[in-house]
């Protein structure tokens, strides 16, 4: 049965991807309305369309952008120690990481490759041609609104669906297994926070929408369950119970 366990994780959590994916699809306006909350209106130049002018203020907030610079390069961050925990053991052999096997940390590690990199930036971001926010004609911009998981939109590179950043976001919450049970749950809660906050400040910039957010951060944990069922998770290893690889 423990073995099973992460395969059942996966598939809970992917019908949970695909419910979500299909209620935004359906209630469109959950999007909008959302980000409605972060745009604020202001009156039109000449020949511009009335009620159309405006701006997603937070966007405009120089301290917001100096946070969102530094939770953007936290997962980065988190990626090259992985690599250099698992490139300095093998020049010198005395030389290892305590908290997790080199098998954990490669799962990890392709996790984000195959989800953030792959998945997201090169597949769908590349591919769906959703507009972002600001970019629709409801928040000023010059294309149709596109609902999530249509990809029959105007945007042809980098468009919104789905946020590459809420990836990596939800990719360094993932993280969290790697580390042994009692040092978990003294972090679980502020990394959970700062991943959230990550994902949340593409919906209050007009970056993304509020699904695109969701579906992203989401989708790290899918794939990070995936491999971790596919390549075989040893959580005994993040306790210390077992020596390393």
């Amino acid at each position: 049965m423990q073995q099973d366990r992460p395969f059942r994780n996966f598939w809970i959590l992917f019908a949970s991807w695909l419910v979500i994916l299909v209620f935004f699809r359906l209630f469109p306006s959950a999007d909008i309305g959302f980000s409605r909350l972060f745009y604020t209106t202001s009156a039109c130049a000449p020949g511009s369309v009335a009620g159309h002018c405006g701006m997603f203020a937070l966007g405009e907030i120089p301290f917001f952008n100096f946070i969102r610079m530094i939770l953007y390069y936290l997962p980065v961050v988190a990626a090259i120690a992985l690599v250099a925990s698992l490139i300095v053991p093998a020049l010198d052999r005395k030389l290892d990481w305590p908290e997790a096997s080199r098998k954990n940390r490669l799962i990890a590690l392709s996790a984000w490759i195959l989800d953030a990199g792959l998945l997201v930036n090169m597949l769908l971001k590349a591919h769906s041609g959703r507009p972002r926010p600001a970019d629709t004609s409801i928040f000023s911009g010059p294309w149709p609104f596109t609902p999530a998981g249509s990809f029959s939109g105007a945007c042809t590179s980098n468009c919104s669906f789905i946020s590459g950043e809420a990836a990596s976001a939800g990719w360094l919450f993932c993280l969290l297994a790697l580390m042994p049970p009692q040092a978990r749950r003294w972090v679980f809660w502020p990394v959970l926070s700062i991943s959230i906050v990550t994902a949340l400040l593409r919906v209050f910039f007009g970056r993304h929408f509020l699904s695109d957010a969701v579906l992203a951060w989401l989708s790290a944990i899918v794939v990070f369950e995936l491999l971790a069922a596919i390549f075989g998770w040893n959580e005994r290893d993040n306790a210390g119970k077992s020596s390393m690889a």
